[in-house]
């Protein structure tokens, strides 16, 4: 019973051995042939490379896999199925493995226009000229201007210009932060309400001290509050 079997099998093997045909073809990389590339029949796990001219020829039937790997590019792979033409010479290409860039935080310092918002104009700084004379006096020196200067300049040295901070309006603030549609759905409120509301919000002192710390949690609290007293406001 073992030698039919391993008659058989002996059989089957060359059959199968018979029937294997070559694949022949060229690997390449934007019209270059790339040298060194593992063809590979995974059914069989036979393994070839390519030539210097890209070049490769390995056995293989229908039914079989054959792939096509390099380190640097991207893996092919071809099916050989039953209308694989074996005398057709392949051009199979590859395409370089992508490269993925980190993105990467770059702490900088603060810059003279931050807090602008893109697209608006920045006037540029034009740094004074500085002449320098070379010993010729073209036009009289007004010394007594001069020394005026220098005083005022010792004379305001300690004065530091100081402009009281704006308060900052409860509308204002409101409107930057909220917009008509956000309160709406956030306090339940209709269309031709929001006016009105803001309106009787600006008249409770309570207001300022919303808006004092420009904190939009804070004045969202108030917001939340007074909505409920002129609900019940105009229910009466």
């Amino acid at each position: 019973m073992k030698i039919k079997i391993t008659l058989f099998l002996l059989c089957f093997g060359y059959f199968q051995n018979s029937f294997s045909q070559s694949i022949k073809g060229k690997v390449i990389s934007n019209k270059l042939p790339i040298h060194n590339v593992e063809v590979i029949n995974t059914n069989s796990k036979e393994l070839i490379n390519t030539n210097q001219e890209g070049a490769f020829e390995i056995k293989a039937i229908t039914s079989n896999w054959i792939t096509f790997y390099h380190k640097d590019y991207d893996v092919v792979k071809i099916y050989v199925d039953s209308l694989f033409d074996f005398n057709k010479s392949l051009e199979i290409e590859l395409f370089q493995k992508s490269t993925t860039i980190e993105e990467v935080q770059v702490e900088k310092k603060q810059s003279l226009t931050k807090g602008m918002k893109y697209g608006m104009p920045v006037i540029p700084y034009n740094k004074p000229s500085v002449n320098f004379s070379d010993g010729t006096v073209n036009t009289p020196v007004d010394f007594i201007q001069v020394f005026g200067l220098i005083k005022s300049l010792f004379k305001n040295k300690n004065k530091v210009a100081f402009k009281p901070k704006e308060p900052v309006q409860f509308r204002t603030f409101t409107a930057q932060s909220y917009s008509n549609e956000f309160l709406m759905k956030s306090l339940k409120l209709k269309q031709e309400e929001i006016e009105e509301f803001l309106n009787y919000c600006s008249f409770d002192s309570k207001s300022k001290e919303a808006v004092g710390n420009m904190n939009r949690m804070t004045l969202l609290q108030f917001l939340i509050e007074k909505s409920e007293e002129f609900k019940k406001l105009h229910q009466k």
